[in-house]
């Protein structure tokens, strides 16, 4: 996570206050993100190999009941794990100084400029929060793998089920993009019921095409004239 937050770092510090300070519009960042992340997915297939590595602690672990909910120690740890983070970031975004200054920043970048926040500052501390959640991210949706494995492009399967989660609750709100997210998980977990396994992921393509055909701004966001 550490290592993350870093990388995080660097990558306000080296790419995207440059681009923000020459007037980058919002495509010409995006094009840039896309070109980025498969630049850095095949450095690391350069580096590491496409070979797949395997977290040899938590191969084969016992299934435990919970009532109707069969779990292995390494997923119960991982719910926890996910459910301690997210009320920790919820409760950094309400009660800290510097959660109530992203908050800011997010909904009038000029305005909270304007009242004294140091809005680089803020920017380069959500990257690094980004950057380290990230990482805690990675590292739970590998255990949460049949095989506990790593592999350079485990990542890339989930950028569809992010983007539907974000969509669905909602751009611009931290807890729409969370309440999104886990109707995209829940959905695509359970449509293995009826769908093969290879499929599941078709679940989240259907629910962002249907949000953004009946509400474009999300489950809970607002509505917002544009142009």
């Amino acid at each position: 996570m550490l290592i993350g937050a870093l990388l995080g770092a660097a990558n306000e510090l080296g790419i995207w206050r440059r681009l923000r300070r020459r007037g980058a519009g919002l495509i010409a960042q995006l094009v840039v993100s896309i070109g980025l992340s498969i630049a850095l997915r095949y450095l690391v297939l350069i580096i590491f190999g496409g070979r797949s590595e395997s977290f040899a602690d938590y191969t084969g672990q016992t299934v435990r009941n919970y009532g109707p909910i069969a779990l292995t120690d390494k997923d119960l740890s991982a719910i926890v794990i996910a459910i301690v983070v997210l009320v920790a970031v919820a409760l950094l975004l309400q009660k800290t100084r510097i959660g109530k200054a992203m908050r800011a920043v997010s909904d009038n970048r000029d305005l909270a400029a304007s009242s004294g926040i140091n809005v680089d500052r803020v920017v380069l501390f959500v990257w690094m929060l980004g950057g380290a959640l990230a990482t805690l991210g990675g590292v739970l949706f590998a255990l949460s793998e049949l095989s506990s494995t790593v592999q350079y492009e485990m990542g890339f399967r989930l950028l569809l089920l992010m983007f539907a989660g974000v969509i669905l609750g909602g751009l611009g709100t931290a807890y729409g993009a969370l309440l999104g997210c886990l109707i995209v998980g829940i959905l695509v977990q359970l449509s293995t019921l009826v769908l093969p396994l290879d499929l599941k992921y078709l679940g989240g393509l259907a629910v962002l095409i249907v949000i953004l055909v009946f509400r474009p701004q999300g489950l809970l966001g607002s509505r917002a004239r544009i142009g």
